[in-house]
């Protein structure tokens, strides 16, 4: 068979395939290193809705596809037979097709993203419910979610003081998003009842963050606040108090409505980061975001 109607055939036929409704057979396992997947009625028909992609080489007869079609209604063994030779013959062309639908998702899931990111932008940017380091009246924003307990967030604040110190026009807002068990939650309690209190947020965030040797939880973050100065009974209150929980609560709303499923992550305008991603890349983002952010 040609490799041109081998591509016309496998273009023809893969959404039946992906559909289930044709099982190749072969005689190799799949590599060790991958676990077999079962296609699903959705992935054929994201892949039949696909626009039309120019596989016919010169000299190919223009109702080939309607002609392989015919023969799938038809003939569905011969069909089945016409696709693993294909495959056989040139199993790239799997690959590029699964590799154009994983494209194609990943951009609608970005779409998605950025007009979520709108409609939580107001949400976002309350500094409520969030510590504001570097710039307060900066024109650029940075918005963290953070653990106090997360390796990669302690990883991540040497590179948002770095960013801090370099650019003067920068705001960061660090949301408290404890993922990571009961004593974050307990952690996060104490520093919004510090924040809600006026204590210093800088200091008691880059006391957590420095901290390797203890787990954070209510009693050393209660230690920490102290030592900054906070008022014991103030503060007790405060952790104590529902309004802790309510904002605990905002930040998850946030993070569900745009699938951030731990920490850090960053936002910085319409991009999201997710993980310790490093100093050039946040530092990155803040440039090509400038001074084009939504009025607050």
């Amino acid at each position: 068979m040609r490799p041109t109607v081998i591509a016309v055939a496998l273009s023809a036929l893969i959404a039946p395939v992906a559909a289930g409704l044709f099982v190749l057979q072969s005689s190799s396992s799949p590599p060790a290193q991958m676990e077999p997947t079962a296609a699903t009625a959705s992935d054929a028909e994201e892949i039949a809705s696909a626009p039309p992609i120019d596989l016919l080489a010169p000299g190919t007869p223009p109702d080939a596809p309607s002609a392989l079609a015919d023969l799938v209604a038809a003939d569905p063994q011969a069909a089945r037979d016409l696709v693993r030779s294909a495959l056989l013959a040139e199993p790239e062309m799997l690959e590029e097709a699964i590799a154009a639908l994983e494209a194609s998702r990943e951009a609608q899931a970005e779409a998605e993203r950025t007009l979520s990111l709108m409609e939580q932008r107001e949400a976002l940017l309350d500094v409520s419910h969030a510590a504001v380091l570097g710039n307060p009246e900066g024109t650029i924003t940075l918005v963290e979610f953070l653990d106090y307990n997360c390796g990669f967030c302690k990883r991540a604040h040497g590179d948002v003081l770095r960013l801090i110190e370099a650019e003067p026009n920068l705001r960061v807002l660090v949301r408290d998003f404890p993922v990571l068990g009961p004593e974050s939650l307990e952690a996060a309690q104490v520093a919004i009842a510090f924040r809600q209190a006026g204590g210093d947020m800088a200091a008691f965030i880059d006391r957590m963050m420095r901290e390797t040797d203890r787990r954070a939880d209510a009693v050393f973050a209660r230690e920490v606040a102290l030592s900054l100065g906070a008022d014991e009974a103030t503060l007790d209150a405060g952790i104590n108090d529902q309004a802790a929980l309510e904002a605990v609560g905002a930040t998850y709303a946030i993070a569900d409505a745009l699938s951030i499923r731990g920490t850090p992550a960053f936002i910085v305008g319409d991009e999201l980061l997710m993980g310790a991603v490093g100093f050039d890349r946040l530092m990155q983002a803040v440039h090509a975001q400038g001074t084009q952010l939504p009025e607050r």
